[in-house]
């Protein structure tokens, strides 16, 4: 192509469409296999793919980078996969009417994300919590895969105060434990529990303080209580 930016009108057909499909990924079965032989094989169809590669890739250059919201990943799932959530819902022996709704929301994402790698079978957490603002602006959930020692946190609703750190504690039996600093980038925070804490969880519950960046240089909370929610088993 001589102007990378345009769209060729000469000779627009047959292995310069071609190309551009592979250059998309819009190709599939038989004629993905056989147009990827082509472009290893035959040089000028390769120059075409390489062209459109170059191609669309200024065209998206141009677009400015969107910050998804929280919680587009479990609506994604939940409508790109409706039956296969079934499907784990039932295999979980789990009715997501008993549990909070953002708590059901965080172990669905478990199961389908984390599912094929974690354990050979689909990772049950042994228990769960969801985390409510007094006024409901924030929820947090959070759910514990005892097989992996791994306590699994996802921030689904609320704003974020901007150069502050939200801690993670533990209540029980009147103590609170701090388990960490919630990730900033939106995604979950996966937090490995010490031992003396597993047998802890039962009848205690999870919440969360606005602490100075880095967390509570005092090992106890110095912010105020942003949510908090008992730990309940499934």
């Amino acid at each position: 192509m001589s102007d990378e930016n345009t769209i060729p009108e000469d000779d627009f057909g047959g292995d310069d469409i071609l190309a551009a499909e592979l250059s998309l990924g819009l190709l599939s079965g038989d004629a993905l296999t056989q147009a990827q032989r082509r472009a290893r094989t035959d040089l000028r169809f390769a120059s075409l793919v390489e062209d459109w590669d170059i191609h669309f890739s200024t065209l998206v250059e141009t677009i400015d980078p969107v910050t998804p919201p929280k919680g587009l990943f479990t609506q994604i799932t939940a409508q790109a996969y409706p039956e296969s959530a079934q499907r784990i819902w039932h295999k979980l022996g789990i009715l997501p009417a008993f549990i909070g709704a953002g708590a059901a929301a965080l172990v669905l994402i478990l199961a389908l994300q984390f599912g094929n790698y974690m354990q050979p079978a689909t990772p049950v957490p042994s228990y769960v919590a969801e985390m409510v603002a007094e006024d409901t602006s924030i929820v947090i959930a959070a759910a514990y895969v005892e097989d992996s020692n791994t306590l699994f946190v996802e921030w689904q609703r609320g704003d974020r105060i901007a150069d502050r750190d939200v801690e993670l504690w533990l209540i029980e039996d009147g103590d609170a434990i701090s388990l960490g600093i919630l990730s900033n980038e939106g995604v979950i925070t996966e937090v490995s529990l010490p031992d003396d804490l597993r047998t802890r969880l039962m009848g205690g519950s999870f919440a969360v303080t606005d602490e100075p960046i880095g967390g509570s240089p005092e090992g106890v909370a110095t912010g105020d209580l942003l949510a908090i929610g008992a730990i309940t088993t499934l």
